[in-house]
């Protein structure tokens, strides 16, 4: 072969090469003629400016390999890192790893290279030595230390893995040096000026490196394409034999070889896969990153949830009985407790000098009236206490017994809105005992009712329930995902879910919380009575009992889960799906015997819902009413701090027993209104509400049996007149009749405070006012002569429709009759029952009509209702 000619020529050909090697020695290459032509007009010309190493006759080349190039970082910072590796410390290294030096020898120039974790050493060698003697004196030198340094077995294996052993090469051809983004690899590109080297040319050149993999040879090389390629087994193999080869002629100058890092190009089959198989793998990797979603944030959800239901309180309080605790957060406290005291010092003394009273952080609010009344919202809120306790302490005892009894605890609290119901459950009954408020979880259905988007509505459940972390704007982002596999796979992915699946998972999550809250208990309690059966003798161990009955005989290891303003719509149609949904997971809480379940709610036609959750259970009710006037009095003169109750006594009246309005009466007293002028102005704002949302055919929800305003200025006459009216007597009325619309749209009105219904048995038997003030409400509306002139017309004319249809009805079938009397002849019985009829509708129409023509004439001042005529 060529090259090998080169490299061990005949006999015969040393004189030539002699000559052509000397001749060689004194001409320079391509490079060479360049960068002196360059240099001629530069000041600068060393190798960082040029590149290009200089070297005189009696000076070598040496490549110094020190590590492997496979750090990513240093490969992409050594411009960074460059300037941190010195010169003087490279060489030190090389003298380190290359002594003893020959007498007269020296490095005359050094050239770090950073990112290839080597560099390029210049020596200067004696002339009576001869470079090959040389070179060979260095590499001796270089491997006896690297022995030297690997003197046991764990620094052999610690370098066999690292490959940290230094390298010293010959460097044969013109090295480029440059600081290109053109990272090593452990390919190498081979481009050629002049005849192409075979594969075994090549192996020759380059196996003194390293091991090679591959070789491939092209048959069209050339025009700056590579024509030969080198795969390496490792890069700092390939590192040192391109800077060694690179500019190296070979066949007595003909060929000359160029070399370049040639990027490894991997196949990733895993990529391949999914996108040769998209329809198969998309779901796959879904499935897996759900179930990885699942595995990892549910335990995690969980364990919220249970501290949501189990730690009411600060996320501290568990840890408060801790040593470790108390030592670093009592001085903690002292010291923000200072803190806090020093600046409300500072403030109380700024403020005093200005004139001004401030609270203390600590302090009820003041509200101070013009008459010189004040009183805070705390103290308000005791007095309401105090009040309603001395009236409900036996429905608070008969809620506790149910709770606990342990039997069916799905109990419903109804009252009508402003009762007290919340203030009832939590206050007066679960706050009290100290074993029940221990495991509370309370859900407010109000915010579930109003949420207007679905983040919204996700973010509020998964607040009152402790379900963290939740992630909302997945669901987003889940529905292009949805939307893109669906283009390429033909199928939906499933990712995306619907509002009411996620609020079924987030739901069954906190049943699975739940269950392990009672399972822990009941670990617990199994723990203790196998503790103590093994002090005791055989005859006397106590049994062991199963979870069912443990948790029927220790109701307190069970959660409460207190639903709050539940309802049979919600204000958003959207949102409808909540309630039932709530009915099922508290049904199912109960069928498991896991928690207590108390529902509170205003809205009796929710009931349905829990009906259609439990067909076969009895629940147990405990309504709440409205306060007694000896307590809404006692009540308000506590509030406002007087003794005398006969100025109040007409005023109160009125109220009744329903709290927010005794609130709103006490905040106008103390805003400097007269009782009288109070209670005149709460009615009239009462009378305004009424006539604006009922009587005008309001429609406040688009499923809703919108009412007509004639039914229910029937209702308000008749309760105007008397405190209750009976359903059997109401139905009489053309307007009401025995049918399921009718219940509905009492069931309606009953739903937006305007009435209230009584059940004897679970049938409907009367019909009272909705809230104590409408009553007077009623009387004031009714007692307008223009309001009245004016629903009294509608009222009347809507009966005269109702007579109309029925006499088209009677005179239709009346004549349908005739035609079939000239065929039969025997329907007189029939003729004469309709003609009756026709008779009766006639008659209330012209009454009707009559009555009409007389409230037409009808014209007096506006009247003033009898219980305001006192003031």
């Amino acid at each position: 072969m060529r090259y090998l000619e080169l490299v061990k020529p005949p006999r015969q050909a040393q004189a030539y090469n002699s000559v052509s090697l000397h001749w060689r020695r004194y001409h320079s290459t391509d490079i060479e003629n360049l960068k002196k032509q360059s240099d001629s007009t530069e000041s600068d010309n060393s190798v960082l400016a040029t590149g290009v190493i200089d070297k005189e006759s009696n000076e070598v080349l040496l490549y110094y390999s020190f590590a492997g190039s496979q750090n990513l970082a240093r490969q992409y910072l050594s411009r960074l890192v460059s300037p941190k590796i010195t010169s003087d410390n490279l060489r030190k290294r090389v003298e380190k790893v290359s002594s003893p030096l020959p007498k007269d020898a020296s490095i005359t120039e050094l050239v770090p290279l950073p990112r290839d974790s080597g560099a390029f050493v210049k020596f200067k060698y004696p002339p009576l030595v001869a470079a090959k003697d040389f070179l060979n004196e260095i590499r001796s030198n270089v491997i006896e230390y690297d022995n030297k340094r690997l003197d046991n077995i764990f620094k052999r294996v610690f370098n066999y893995v690292w490959n940290k052993s230094p390298q010293v090469y010959t460097v044969k051809g013109v090295p480029w040096i440059e600081d290109l983004k053109r990272f090593p690899s452990a390919k190498l590109g081979i481009t050629y000026e002049g005849n192409p080297l075979t594969e075994e040319e090549l192996y020759v050149l380059f196996r003194r490196y390293g091991l090679i993999d591959d070789i491939k040879v092209s048959a069209n090389g050339g025009g700056g394409a590579a024509a030969s390629y080198v795969f390496f087994h490792n890069v700092r193999s390939a590192t040192c034999a391109k800077h060694c080869i690179t500019g190296m002629e070979l066949n007595h100058g003909e060929t000359t070889i160029h070399i370049q890092y040639v990027p490894v190009k991997k196949t990733n089959f895993l990529v391949k896969m999914i996108m040769d198989h998209t329809k198969i793998a998309l779901p796959i990797i879904l499935a897996l990153l759900a179930t990885f979603a699942v595995l990892i944030f549910d335990p995690i959800r969980e364990r919220f949830i249970q501290y949501k239901i189990t730690h009411s309180g600060h996320i501290l309080d568990q840890y408060r009985d801790s040593r470790l605790f108390k030592l670093f957060y009592v001085p903690y406290k002292k010291l923000t407790d200072a803190v806090s005291s020093s600046y409300d010092y500072i403030d109380n003394q700024l403020h005093e000098v200005a004139g001004v009273k401030v609270k203390n952080s600590g302090d009820d609010y003041d509200d101070t009236s013009d008459d010189g009344n004040s009183t805070s919202t705390m103290q308000e809120r005791k007095l309401e206490s105090n009040m309603l306790w001395q009236e409900r302490f036996e429905k608070s005892k008969q809620l506790k017994l149910w709770i606990k009894e342990n039997i069916d605890t799905f109990i419903i609290v109804k009252g009508p809105p402003g009762s007290g119901k919340e203030e009832f459950v939590f206050d007066h009954t679960l706050a009290s005992d100290a074993k029940l408020k221990k495991r509370v979880l309370f859900l407010d259905c109000d915010e579930f009712s109003k949420a207007r988007s679905e983040n919204s509505l996700i973010g509020h459940v998964a607040s009152q329930l402790g379900y963290f972390p939740v992630f909302t704007w997945t669901n987003t982002i889940s529905q292009f995902v949805d939307l893109g596999v669906q283009g390429l796979t033909g199928q939906k992915s499933g990712l995306s879910e619907s509002k009411e699946t996620q609020l079924k998972n987030m739901f069954g999550l906190t049943t699975q919380a739940i269950r392990h809250i009672t399972d822990t208990d009941y670990q617990r309690y199994v723990q203790s009575v196998e503790k103590r059966n093994r002090k005791l003798k055989d005859d006397e161990k106590i049994e062991v009992l199963k979870q069912e009955e443990f948790l029927t005989q220790f109701p307190e290891s069970k959660p409460i889960i207190v639903i709050n303003k539940f309802s049979r719509r919600a204000d958003i149609s959207s949102n409808d799906f909540i309630y039932p949904l709530i009915a099922d997971w508290a049904s199912g809480l109960i069928q498991n015997n896991i928690a207590h379940v108390i529902f509170s709610t205003a809205d009796v036609g929710s009931l349905q819902h829990l009906t259609d959750a439990l067909p076969n259970q009895v629940f147990k009710t405990i309504s709440l009413s409205d306060a007694s006037i000896a307590s809404s009095k006692q009540y308000i003169c506590d509030a406002l701090k007087l003794n005398d109750t006969v100025a109040l006594d007409r005023c109160i009246a009125p109220l009744g027993g329903r709290m927010l309005d005794l609130q709103a009466f006490i905040r106008r007293i103390k805003s400097g209104e007269h009782p009288p002028q109070a209670i005149e102005e709460m009615v009239t704002q009462a009378a305004e509400l009424i006539t604006t949302v009922f009587l005008q055919g309001h429609k406040f929800h688009n499923d809703d049996t919108v009412w007509n305003p004639s039914q229910v200025w029937l209702i308000m006459k008749l309760l105007s007149k008397s405190d209750a009216i009976s359903y059997d007597s109401l139905v009489k009325s053309p307007l009401f009749k025995k049918s399921q619309q009718t219940l509905d749209t009492l069931t309606a009105l009953e739903k937006y405070d305007l009435i209230s219904l009584e059940r004897d048995k679970g049938v409907l038997d009367k019909i009272s006012t909705g809230r104590p003030l409408f009553k007077a409400a009623f009387e004031n509306i009714v007692s307008d002569v223009r309001i009245w002139k004016l629903y009294e017309t509608e009222y009347l004319t809507n009966l005269i429709a109702i007579e109309v249809a029925k006499l088209t009805k009677f005179e239709n079938e009346l004549t349908s009759i005739y035609k079939i009397g000239k065929i039969n002849g025997k329907i007189d019985g029939r003729i004469d029952y309709l003609s009756r009829k026709i008779e009766g509708s006639n008659k209330n129409i012209e009454a009707y009509e009559k009555e009409i023509k007389e409230i037409a004439s009808f014209n007096v001042e506006r009247k003033h209702n009898s219980f305001l005529g006192i003031f």
